[in-house]
């Protein structure tokens, strides 16, 4: 079984946090916890159904 996931606009929820790692809720809509380093910010999360991810700033270009 296949399911959609919703992509969302997390410019505004992200923008405080540029250069910082953050743990965001499943939903996306929640920033759990936040820190300088991904080990830091793993250390502080309680739950693992939780979303990693590095915030670039806003004005910045990124490229996988």
């Amino acid at each position: 079984m296949k399911t959609k996931e919703k992509n969302y606009d997390l410019r505004k929820l992200l923008k405080p946090y540029a250069n910082k790692w953050v743990a965001l809720s499943r939903d996306q809509k929640m920033v759990i916890e936040k820190g300088d380093e991904l080990k830091e910010v793993a250390a502080k999360v309680k739950s693992e159904d939780v979303i990693f991810l590095k915030v670039f700033p806003v004005d910045s270009f990124y490229m996988p």
